[in-house]
């Protein structure tokens, strides 16, 4: 599942993944928040995949593979917080393409990922 993460600007999605991540998680909690926000324009994602996250099914994989190609020009920035070996290695070769600034932080390094992406708009723009 998703759980938000409140309190940081309004241009930002910041999510945690917990559990099991479900085709329904992304149809009916992160994509319809995350194309409203678009709407408005390009936004930035803290993506937070800690110990409690168990894995995804494969339709939501499936589900953030299409989303992602879909709105690859929305997002300006997106931190990814995880320890999770195969999923830093799967950003990492992934990175490249994206449109936006992609960077990886560690669990332990949360606190740094929150101020980069509240700060990732200034950063970009000098």
């Amino acid at each position: 599942m998703f759980k938000f993460i409140d309190g940081l600007p309004q241009d930002v999605i910041a999510v945690e993944a917990i559990g099991r991540v479900t085709h329904k998680d992304y149809q009916h909690t992160l994509i319809p928040k995350a194309e409203a926000m678009m709407a408005k324009g390009p936004i930035r994602m803290l993506y937070v995949i800690g110990n409690e996250f168990i894995g995804f099914e494969l339709e939501a994989l499936w589900d953030d593979s299409l989303f992602g190609f879909k709105h690859w020009h929305d997002f300006s920035h997106v931190a990814v917080v995880t320890d999770h070996a195969w999923l830093r290695a799967a950003i990492s070769m992934f990175k490249p393409f994206f449109h936006g600034e992609v960077r990886l932080f560690r669990l332990s390094e949360s606190l740094a990922a929150k101020d980069w992406i509240t700060d990732a708009k200034r950063a970009g723009a000098q």
